[in-house]
């Protein structure tokens, strides 16, 4: 039990040293303004992509034995997909619907995930980190947005 726990432990911290370019891809352009805003929303989106590709290869190493395993590994080569549609908006300049899929991609695969049996296995700190987590990233796309959309601050407005 104890070396579970200190894992968890050390999945939470690497988990939120990778939340760190979320934070700072979405506050930047709050704090600092003009033609670097863009670049750093672009920036998040691309990391977001990765991020939500890489979760999505996750179904992968779940026990093959578990239930609707086949159905998992459909749904997570979906979000896998869906980074890349985020990548491709980014590249296409439809920011907002980028930032807007971000939002609703971390949201659902959070959703998925929870759903699952090796979800369910895992450890209560494990769980409340994977909410907070996905909340944070969340919230990030949500201020980028906001930032996006202010007629004060908008690259395009």
């Amino acid at each position: 039990m104890r070396n579970k726990l200190n894992i968890t432990n050390i999945k939470s911290t690497f988990g939120y040293i990778g939340f760190l370019p979320f934070a700072m891809f979405s506050l930047i352009p709050w704090i600092i303004g003009g033609d670097i805003s863009k670049t750093m929303i672009v920036f998040q989106l691309g990391y977001g992509a990765i991020i939500i590709t890489f979760l999505g290869g996750f179904a992968w190493g779940w026990n093959d034995d578990q239930k609707n395993q086949p159905l998992n590994l459909s749904i997570g080569i979906g979000f896998s997909l869906l980074g890349c549609t985020i990548l491709l908006l980014a590249y296409l300049n439809f920011i907002l619907t980028g930032l807007i899929l971000s939002i609703l991609s971390f949201y659902l695969f959070y959703i998925f995930e929870k759903s699952t049996e090796a979800f369910q296995e895992k450890d209560e700190d494990y769980q409340k980190f994977r909410k907070i987590l996905t909340l944070l990233v969340c919230i990030s796309f949500l201020i980028s947005s906001g930032y996006w959309i202010n007629p004060y601050s908008s690259p395009y407005l």
